[in-house]
C-alpha cells in the first residue's frame, strides 16, 4: 500500500522510478527536502548570513529564530498534547531574570547561567504542573494565566532581585568560551551564530521527540486521554514531562532573548508575546511540526512589512488570524495534511480500478 501511495506522488524520486526512468536531479532534491526538512532548515539558517549584507535584517532573523523556538515549544504542549498553557510567557521571564541576576550579581560563566535559566523555569513548571496537569483543560489554562499575572506582579515589586519596575539593565553581550570556540555575541551577526546553534539543537531534539513513541502517546492523549489512560499509559506523567521540557526550552530561549535586548523589566511578561505564540501555532497548524516553524518565520518578518501601519498592527494581526481560521481552520499544516491524504486516497482509488 505504501508503495502504491508513493508511486503516485508527483515530484518525488519514487515517481520517476515508477515511470521507468532514472530519478531526475530535481526529483532527488524534492525528495530529500520532503524526507529531511531539518536538513533544509539547517542549511537555510547556516547560509543566511552570507546572503544578507544588512545587519538590520540579521537582527530580524535573530527574532525569527527566537520565535521558532518559542512557537515550536508551545506547539509541543498545545498542538501535540492539547494543553493550553498561558504560562509560556512566564517561563520566558523566569529564564530571563534568572540568567540576568546570575550574570550581574555573581559573575557566573554565561553558558552556565543560561542553563540555570532553563532549569529554573523547568523546576517552577514541574512544581505547578504536579497539581495542575490533573485538572481539566479550562482549569489548567486559568491557573497558568493567573501564574503569569503573579510573575509580572512579583517582578515589579521584588526590587532587591528583579530591580523592580526599572528592571536590570546593561547586560553584557552573550559569550561562549568552550575549548577552541571563543564567541562574543556583541554584534547581530555574532549573536546569530550563537542563537542559530541553539535553534538547530532545539529543533532536532523536539523533532526527535514528536517522531518517537512518546510523541505517539502525546497525540493519543490529545485526541482521547481516557482511552489512552485505559491502555495503561500514565497520561499525567507524560503531560508533566512535556510541560517541564517546554518550560526548560522556553526559559533558555528567554534568557538568550533578554541578553540580545541587553535589559529586562516586568514588560517581559506582556501578553503580546503569548499572542504571537498562539497565532504562530494556530495558523501554522497545531500538531504539525514544520509548518509551525515556517509560520514563526513569517510572523517575525511580518512586522517589518507593517511598519507603515504601526498603530493598526494588532488589528491587522486579528484580520490575518480571522481569515486564516476561516479558510484553513486547522492551519496551514492541517490544510496541507488534508490535501495530501485526499491525494493519496485518489491515487489508491485509481490503483484499485486498474
Amino acid at each position: 500500500m505504501t508503495a502504491a501511495m508513493s508511486a503516485h506522488d508527483p515530484g518525488t524520486e519514487t515517481d520517476a522510478v515508477a515511470a521507468g526512468g532514472a530519478p531526475s536531479l530535481a526529483g532527488r532534491l524534492v525528495g530529500t527536502i520532503q524526507r529531511r526538512p531539518l536538513l533544509l532548515t539547517t542549511a537555510v539558517i547556516a547560509l543566511l548570513p552570507a546572503a544578507v549584507a544588512d545587519d538590520y535584517y540579521i537582527d530580524v532573523a535573530n527574532l525569527a529564530l527566537t520565535f521558532i523556538v518559542l512557537g515550536t515549544a508551545f506547539n509541543l504542549l498545545y498542538g501535540y498534547v492539547g494543553m493550553l498553557s498561558f504560562a509560556q510567557v512566564a517561563f520566558v521571564g523566569i529564564g530571563g531574570y534568572t540568567a540576568s541576576w546570575l550574570v550581574t550579581h555573581t559573575g557566573i560563566w554565561q553558558p552556565l547561567a543560561f542553563l540555570c535559566a532553563g532549569v529554573a523555569a523547568a523546576v517552577v513548571a514541574a512544581a505547578i504542573g504536579f497539581v495542575t496537569v490533573r485538572l481539566s483543560e479550562g482549569a489548567f489554562a486559568i491557573i497558568t494565566l493567573s501564574f503569569t499575572l503573579l510573575c509580572a506582579l512579583v517582578a515589579a515589586e521584588w526590587t532587591g532581585v528583579t530591580g523592580g519596575r526599572q528592571g536590570i539593565f546593561g547586560l553584557p553581550a552573550p559569550e561562549l568560551s568552550l575549548g577552541p570556540v571563543d564567541l562574543v555575541a556583541d554584534t547581530p551577526r555574532h549573536y546569530y551564530l550563537l542563537l542559530a546553534g541553539f535553534t538547530v539543537c532545539a529543533l532536532w531534539a523536539m523533532h526527535r521527540l514528536v517522531k518517537s513513541s512518546a510523541g505517539t502517546v502525546m497525540i493519543a492523549i490529545r485526541d482521547n486521554e481516557p482511552l489512552t489512560k485505559a491502555q495503561g499509559y500514565a497520561t499525567n506523567s507524560y503531560k508533566l514531562a512535556v510541560f517541564t521540557l517546554c518550560a526548560f526550552v522556553t526559559g533558555l530561549a528567554g534568557a538568550l532573548h533578554v541578553f540580545r535586548l541587553t535589559a529586562i523589566d516586568p514588560s517581559i511578561f506582556d501578553f503580546y508575546l503569548m499572542q504571537v505564540m498562539l497565532i504562530i501555532v494556530i495558523l501554522g497548524g497545531a500538531g504539525t511540526f514544520w509548518p509551525v516553524v515556517y509560520s514563526a518565520v513569517l510572523f517575525a518578518a511580518l512586522p517589518e512589512f507593517l511598519r507603515v501601519a504601526d498603530e493598526a498592527r494588532l488589528v491587522i494581526y486579528g484580520v490575518i488570524l480571522a481569515v486564516g481560521l476561516l479558510f484553513a481552520p486547522q492551519g496551514a499544516g492541517g490544510f496541507l495534511r488534508k490535501r495530501a491524504v485526499n491525494k493519496r486516497l485518489r491515487s489508491l482509488k485509481v490503483e484499485g480500478q486498474r
